[in-house]
């Protein structure tokens, strides 16, 4: 059974790099070329113009639901309307190239289009609804500096963000839908479900959007989870509202929205990703989808040596970041048995972004020999040199917008 498991880990593997390579390459090439001021030039207005262009902005572009918040805050304190904001904020998560290429490779081009279509959809109903609401948020208050000013050649700083900070980002998602797809295609006989007459109607829709919404489950990490879903049996329209509610909700961030945007804006927000998602997973099952190949389909003869070559480069490149991920963590753990070492608790920080930007401030200051920041648990560990200031480095992070406290620090700047 092990080595089943093992052979479908690598299956979906073979089945998902190739696409999801070419949608990081693609997103990094966006990254390079759309210059943020003029996104928000375009945002700042209340109206369907507004709307309609946060939604299209937000469908090609790599957020997860924990990424997209701190981005989608980012607009509003720039200048952005309360409907772009939501409308941003319902649409981003659900798409991203990655997520489309991945979507099309294993779903096939139907189902990445109806996916595309249903979030900018989305989007632009919510935003619509959240323009013609009272407006109930919150004050904006500081926010960090997500989004780090780069240098180097065009073409390093698009790789640099693809398979850096997006892959950096999501591969522990990716890596836990990939091993979600392989059980199931496991375990799970392929067809046996569509026997049960309850999960071909609404109810088999129901029942992955109960699943979609409480699960953190990024764009790219739940394509190979929808595809074992239909592998075994499922309609392609339930896996169609997993694939939009997964990833728009999760239990952690639909309480930030309601949070920073408002109880009117949250249910707009809310309802109308329930709406549509179940609007669309109806309608993709009324409709012939000829052509659907799925995780678990393979390849009858001997799988082609490039794409066994990007399988291998997927698992190398999550290896990568694991083996990174985990360094930090034991660094973390071992900080305070080092003589010399400072830990930083450093809240607010999202995704890679926020960390290379703590790194580089605290890079800059006189006294700092070396700075590592992690992730999670959320913490800089910093090697200090002459003349370092505990106070100076708490009071570069706090201007960046995180919250910064040192354990022990005795400097009396920590009130």
């Amino acid at each position: 059974m092990s080595a089943t498991f093992l052979h479908a880990m690598w299956s979906t593997a073979v089945e998902l790099a190739p696409s999801l390579f070419l949608g990081l390459v693609v997103a990094g090439v966006l990254h390079v070329l759309v210059k943020r001021e003029a996104i928000l030039r375009h945002l700042g207005k209340p109206g369907f113009a507004s709307t309609f262009k946060a939604a299209a902005l937000g469908v090609p572009l790599p957020l997860c639901s924990c990424g997209v918040l701190p981005a989608a805050l980012a607009l509003r304190k720039d200048g952005a309307s309360r409907g772009a904001t939501v409308s941003f904020l319902a649409s981003t998560p659900q798409t991203g190239v990655d997520s489309i290429a991945a979507t099309w490779g294993m779903l096939g081009w139907p189902v990445a289009l109806a996916k595309m279509i249903a979030a900018l959809v989305a989007g632009v109903l919510s935003g619509t609804l959240v323009d013609h609401s009272r407006d109930d948020s919150p004050e904006q208050v500081s926010r960090p500096k997500c989004v780090t000013t780069e240098s180097g050649p065009a073409l390093i700083r698009a790789f640099r963000y693809s398979f850096n900070t997006i892959l950096g980002d999501i591969w522990a998602f990716l890596l836990a839908g990939v091993a979600v797809s392989a059980l199931i295609l496991t375990f799970v006989p392929p067809g046996s479900l569509a026997d049960q007459p309850v999960l071909n109607g609404p109810l088999g829709l129901l029942a992955a959007l109960a699943v979609g919404i409480p699960l953190y489950v990024c764009s790219v990490s739940s394509v190979p989870v929808a595809a074992a879903m239909v592998y075994a049996g499922f309609p392609v329209g339930a896996a169609l509202v997993f694939l939009m509610a997964g990833p728009a909700t999760n239990a952690a961030t639909i309480g930030a929205v309601r949070k920073a945007l408002g109880r009117n804006a949250f249910l707009s927000y809310l309802l109308t990703l329930i709406v549509v998602s179940l609007a669309a997973g109806l309608l993709l099952n009324s409709v012939s989808i000829p052509g659907v190949r799925v995780s678990g389909e393979h390849h009858a003869g001997a799988v082609p040596l490039r794409e066994n070559i990007a399988a291998g480069l997927f698992y190398g490149a999550i290896g990568f970041h694991a083996f990174k991920w985990l360094k930090g963590r034991v660094r973390t753990m071992t900080a305070h048995s080092g003589n010399s070492t400072v830990v930083m608790k450093v809240t607010g920080m999202t995704c890679g972004n926020c960390v290379r930007h703590v790194e580089e401030a605290l890079g800059k200051l006189a006294g700092v020999r070396s700075v590592k920041v992690v992730l999670e648990p959320g913490k800089a560990l910093i090697e200090p040199g002459n003349g370092f200031s505990a106070c100076a480095a708490l009071a570069v992070v706090r201007a960046e917008g995180y919250e910064a406290s040192i354990d022990g620090s005795a400097c009396g700047c920590d009130s």
